[in-house]
């Protein structure tokens, strides 16, 4: 004969149940941060991957061609006005198996023809960074190259003077009051026009056509491939929803370049006493303080990441930068042939390894 039992069988009472829950709450809530860091270290190793494949391809065309590309190059279309053409970006599709797009580009139209717009949608993801939130699914690009202080345009009939960003007005370089001369002879020896190929690595073009034609090679880069920038971070850059004909093809400066702020030379006058190079890097054109302006308006490196942006040096090395680096420093990393500058313009302090 079976006896009957009145124990209850164990289990939670409620408090008990609430108790543990509060607990796996907790557990969850210290992982969490854990894990994001963990995933976000991830992206950033994979941006940084991205970045040093970009800059062997870049090593492959200087290779070939025996100079660094254009940041971007400037034509004229079949009525005559001047339009952008490409950029960096489509001058290295050949050295990142990117054949298909680079053989159907027509070199002899503007980027914003119909077939090459159709093409510059197409996303390659090597030129982007997994931690870049901006990005919107066409025409994506998270990297800039190195194009020191300034782009140039024509200004009241002289052509290629140095502009630069955010006055986007013309700069005296060389600090004697003459700015957009018609002749160059008339600004000295060395001119803006000079100053402007030892400020960075890349500069605007002219394709086909009369104008400018201004770039480096390997032996060019004067303070060495190791101590100069070729590549750093944007997030502001291609695919703009506000503006579709930006993507990563496009030949804008702004859209291709980050470069030295003008705030380092008052007045846009680089004159003894006008010049404070601490400034290059800083609010409020620093690294990483146009993560939250508008896209093609910062033309400084910046990232998502906490800290700093990833960066490239033109002999291939990729390293992470603190984005508060010393604006002397990160001014030495910039310019090209800083130690040929005009006294007023050079760094003072050693360039350093990293």
């Amino acid at each position: 004969m079976r006896v009957k039992s009145n124990r209850s069988l164990p289990g939670f009472t409620l408090i008990e149940l609430l108790v543990s829950m509060s607990l796996i709450a907790v557990l969850i809530a210290l992982l969490l941060p854990a894990v994001q860091q963990t995933r976000e270290a991830a992206r950033r190793m994979s941006c940084l991957n991205h970045m040093r494949q970009l800059g062997l391809a870049v090593h492959s065309h200087v290779d070939v061609q025996d100079r660094f590309p254009a940041s971007g190059y400037l034509s004229l279309d079949s009525s005559g006005d001047v339009q952008p053409f490409f950029n960096w970006a489509v001058a290295i599709l050949p050295y990142i198996e990117q054949n298909p797009i680079a053989n159907q580009w027509d070199f002899s139209e503007p980027s914003l023809s119909t077939e090459n717009t159709k093409l510059s949608e197409t996303v390659i993801p090597l030129f982007t960074c997994p931690s870049d939130i901006t990005l919107g699914g066409r025409g994506d690009l998270s990297y800039a190259v190195n194009g020191g202080f300034a782009w140039t345009s024509t200004v009241g009939g002289a052509a290629d003077c140095p502009i630069v960003f955010p006055s986007r007005s013309p700069i005296d370089l060389n600090g004697n009051g003459v700015i957009c001369s018609l002749a160059a002879s008339a600004d000295g020896s060395p001119s803006d026009r000079d100053l402007l190929l030892k400020t960075g690595v890349c500069f605007l073009e002219s394709w086909k056509v009369k104008g400018t034609s201004r770039h480096h090679r390997f032996s060019t880069i004067s303070d060495g491939l190791s101590h100069t920038l070729l590549f750093a971070e944007n997030v502001r850059l291609g695919y703009d929803p506000n503006n579709l004909q930006r993507s990563w093809s496009f030949a804008d400066p702004l859209a291709t370049s980050f470069f030295i702020p003008s705030q380092v030379c008052q007045g846009d006058s680089c004159t003894p006493g006008n010049v404070s190079l601490g400034k290059a890097n800083g609010a409020p054109h620093g690294i990483n303080y146009g993560t939250n302006l508008a896209e093609g308006e910062a033309p400084w490196p910046s990232s998502f990441h906490q800290g700093g942006v990833n960066v490239v040096f033109t002999d291939g090395r990729a390293t992470f930068l603190s984005e508060n680096i010393n604006g002397h420093v990160y001014y030495s990393m910039v310019t090209s042939q800083g130690l040929s500058l005009p006294a007023h313009l050079k760094d003072t302090e050693a360039s350093p390894t990293q």
